[in-house]
């Protein structure tokens, strides 16, 4: 509080008491804005406003519904873009957008192809992991990005009863529990 730098002869007087609280409450808010500027340094830090500004910046737009991390995946999926794009930048870029587990690269060097799968939990991602990959990975490479849809193994734990009360929809493209 303010009123603790104050000599203690003015610290018990009413006025200078209503005056520390207004000034408390605006130091609050100073602080607390110092602090989002703070956070909007780095994109995993940043708050609605520093992500709208980056995307404004790269020329994004959000989805509706997005979520705040869904945004900072898609603005840091463009802001880190640098030459030159290897193997390994290429998977550590995927990391970053899906995270560790959410995604697997089967590639085919002698054949010229990349078949990506992206997991069901980060199925948002899709589109940018196809433009990731779209933009880092040679021209002379086939690549193919789809959703790892639920599998037999996965479905397997359910009884033929709670299968039933599902749509196919729903076995084949959402989480489960």
């Amino acid at each position: 509080m303010i009123k603790d730098y104050w000599i203690e002869a003015i610290q018990n007087i009413k006025e200078f008491e209503s005056i520390g609280v207004v000034e408390d409450g605006e130091i609050k808010k100073v602080n607390d804005e110092l602090s989002n500027i703070i956070n909007d340094q780095f994109i995993q830090t940043a708050t609605e406003e520093g992500i709208a500004r980056r995307e404004k910046i790269l020329n994004l737009i959000p989805f509706a519904d997005d979520t705040l991390e869904s945004r900072r995946f898609r603005v840091l999926s463009k802001w880190g873009d640098g030459l030159p794009y290897t193997y390994r930048s290429m998977i550590e870029r995927l990391t970053q957008l899906c995270g560790e587990d959410g995604f697997s690269v089967q590639l085919n060097s002698n054949e010229y192809t990349m078949f990506v799968r992206v997991e069901l939990t980060v199925k948002r991602m899709e589109d940018e992991a196809r433009n990731l990959l779209r933009k880092m990975a040679p021209a002379n490479l086939l690549i193919t990005v789809e959703l790892r849809y639920n599998q037999h193994k996965k479905l397997k734990r359910y009884t033929h009863r709670q299968l039933k009360e599902m749509r196919h929809r729903e076995m084949r493209e959402e989480v489960l529990k």
